[in-house]
């Protein structure tokens, strides 16, 4: 006769386990491209985005988070991974961190490690690039669908701003389409049957990467609808700061002059910036829907109550400010993203803790409950989802390489100090400063103001130490 002592060990040890698994949170990892703090719930006057606003409500906005290299490969790579951009290898596009540090878990592939089903769909790492070991099942990649008219549908952006073909291309669309006509609503549809379908008995981990509102600024007609062009604003910030040292701060931005209709020099005429501003706002209320429909299938499943939520970005986007259309800076524009987490146990409301992407790693480790592997370097900021008026950081760092030169800036709570030091010999070829309580959009380069001469020294301590 089966003994009732051990019957009652093993069915109290059926009864853990089964609670443990329960109390194990899903985690839903929504990142948009080229995205800038341009939302409702962050104070802008025109994008209309409900979704992310009623999401930002459920939880906690991060008003100061940081990407660590503003442009894609790296900053992917970097959140991906847990290392600094600086440790990645070779900044090729075409390498992923496995080609430098082949032995570390991703992030996703830690999860997967310790129990949870993994997968991926859409732009996670750049441009087409996947990491195998990171998912339970094939990482989903959607038919490249970036344009939608006839006369367009067979065009292809093409990454090599000095290729001719691109030329050929347009800078936006508007297409009286569904949604599913461009690649995002294909991610946002397979994204949403993944949910419907997650596997019985463990917790998913799944990351979903929208390509826009990166160019080109696609999106249907309907999201075009819902803005008044003449309202759109042009950017307060038309001009490169004051004093700013413009060989290495600022840019020609080839990238975007390479699409057809837009000047090859010189600045984008007022008309023409407004109608580009429109198609980027047209592209984010897109997303917006399209995260809504995740959303709704979270909730639909009975799913959201115990799903850790992350919406974010890889970095942010000039859209005319600094004379500037793209990334590629260590500006404010540039560097600062966008970062929402909801999810169990997470306190609702706003935290001005600084923050950095290579943080999520460790972070949503401890929010679930895991232990951290070795190689990260990132800091956690679980301790901020339960108390928003904490910190971890004294600043966020980046970086971004031109010219000849490394620029290396941080983000303290009131100043951005940047250092550009010549790759050849090290030397400071030029320095940026920046006050955010007098001038909170970067308009003038204060480093050589006597007002800040006791501060500096701080500040170069502080980048010194990162």
């Amino acid at each position: 006769m089966f003994p009732r002592t051990l019957f009652f060990t093993l069915f109290c040890f059926a009864v853990v386990l089964q609670s443990n698994a329960q109390a194990r949170p899903n985690v839903l990892f929504i990142i948009a491209d080229d995205l800038r703090t341009e939302l409702g719930c962050y104070g802008s006057p025109v994008a209309i985005t409900p979704t992310i606003d009623a999401l930002a409500k459920s939880g906690l906005r991060f008003d100061r988070a940081y990407c660590q290299k503003a442009v894609c490969w790296p900053s992917r790579n970097s959140f991906f991974s847990g290392l600094m951009p600086a440790n990645l290898g070779r900044t090729n596009a075409e390498n992923t961190f496995r080609k430098s540090h082949p032995k570390i878990p991703s992030l996703p592939e830690w999860f997967k490690q310790h129990g949870w089903h993994t997968q991926g769909f859409g732009k996670i790492l750049h441009n087409g690039q996947d990491d195998p070991p990171s998912w339970s099942r094939p990482h989903f990649f959607p038919p490249p669908k970036h344009y939608a008219l006839p006369e367009n549908k067979d065009k292809h952006p093409i990454i090599n701003r000095s290729d001719p073909e691109n030329k050929g291309n347009p800078l936006f669309e508007a297409a009286d389409v569904p949604d599913e006509a461009y690649e995002d609503g294909i991610t946002a549809s397979k994204a949403v049957e993944a949910i419907r379908s997650a596997p019985e008995g463990k917790p998913f981990f799944y990351m979903v990467g929208f390509h826009k509102p990166h160019t080109p600024f696609n999106a249907p007609t309907k999201y075009w609808d819902l803005y008044t062009r003449e309202n759109i604003p042009l950017s307060p910030i038309p001009s490169p700061p004051e004093n700013v040292p413009r060989a290495f701060a600022v840019h020609d931005w080839n990238y975007v002059r390479s699409f057809s209709g837009i000047p090859e020099s010189g600045p984008m005429p007022d008309e023409l910036a407004r109608k580009t501003r429109h198609a980027y706002y047209a592209c984010v209320s897109y997303i917006d829907a399209l995260t809504g429909r995740i959303l709704r299938a979270l909730e639909e499943t009975g799913q959201r109550e115990n799903t850790l939520i992350i919406f974010t970005s890889d970095h942010g986007y000039h859209l005319g400010d600094h004379s500037l259309w793209s990334k590629h800076t260590n500006f404010e524009v540039a560097t600062r993203v966008p970062l929402i987490v909801s999810g169990p146990s997470v306190k609702n409301g706003n935290t001005n803790a600084l923050t950095e992407l290579v943080d999520l790693y460790p972070s949503l480790c401890e929010a679930a409950g895991l232990d951290l592997p070795t190689h990260l370097e990132g800091k956690s900021f679980a301790s901020v989802l339960t108390n928003p008026d904490s910190s971890v950081r004294k600043s966020a760092y980046s970086e971004f390489n031109r010219k000849g030169a490394k620029g290396r800036s941080i983000r303290t709570d009131r100043f951005r100090y940047t250092e550009w030091r010549s790759l050849k010999s090290g030397e400071i070829v030029a320095r940026e400063l920046y006050d955010h309580q007098s001038d909170p959009l970067e308009s003038k380069n204060i480093i050589d103001s006597p007002k800040y001469k006791e501060t500096i020294p701080d500040l170069e301590k502080e980048l010194r130490s990162r």
